[in-house]
């Protein structure tokens, strides 16, 4: 993100980013500032186009304003080169087919899952969701961990391949599967970016070791 911009404002556009829409009241509640505070910050990132809101419909009273990202501000986030990477591999399917680039995908994972296994190595289940988390969001997918009653939630606020995943949907199949076998358990995706979501979800139910 831009070095210039204000921590506070930083922290305003990460939580917009992780939670899809907030409001004044919402963020003066997750920054611990006041409301005039949250509004003048607010304010400088809608002048950058960052920012914008819309009334969300309810029952009695005035519908509350709430503030969202800009497709501009999604930019901010990490991206890892994506439209270079999908013109190389458009540019390479040309000459191999596109089975050839979902092979490519398959091997990148193998490489993937050694690494992930390493660091997973000898953790419980719920340890290792939680290793996997910190792992995913060192990558740039802005994940967090939490656990239910019945389960573990892995949730991406942020997809870095995003490009390259709307050009080739099977990269996310390959992901679903490294997860799973990183984990050595049962896991289902219940949000998914690709199909509307501001975020991808995984559930991993407890006493789900395959």
């Amino acid at each position: 993100m831009n070095c210039e911009m204000s921590e506070t404002r930083m922290r305003i556009l990460q939580l917009l980013k992780m939670r899809a829409g907030m409001t004044v009241g919402q963020l003066t509640d997750a920054l611990h500032i006041s409301q005039m505070g949250v509004r003048q910050h607010l304010a400088i990132l809608e002048s950058e186009g960052l920012v914008e809101h819309y009334q969300e419909k309810q029952g009695r009273g005035r519908p509350p304003y709430v503030y969202r990202l800009t497709d501009e501000a999604n930019s901010l986030f990490p991206t890892t080169y994506a439209n270079f990477a999908v013109g190389l591999m458009n540019e390479v399917a040309k000459f191999n087919g596109p089975g050839f680039i979902n092979k490519v995908f398959r091997e990148r994972m193998k490489s993937q899952l050694k690494a992930y296994q390493l660091r997973l190595k000898g953790k419980m289940l719920p340890e290792r969701v939680k290793e996997l988390a910190c792992i995913r969001d060192e990558e740039g997918y802005m994940a967090r961990f939490h656990e239910e009653e019945d389960g573990y939630v892995l949730i991406e606020h942020n997809c870095p391949i995003a490009v390259i995943a709307q050009e080739y949907p099977h990269v996310c199949e390959i992901e679903l599967a490294l997860f799973r076998q990183s984990l050595d358990a049962k896991i289902v995706r219940e949000e998914h970016l690709m199909q509307g979501s501001h975020r991808c979800c995984y559930r991993i139910p407890k006493n789900s070791e395959e």
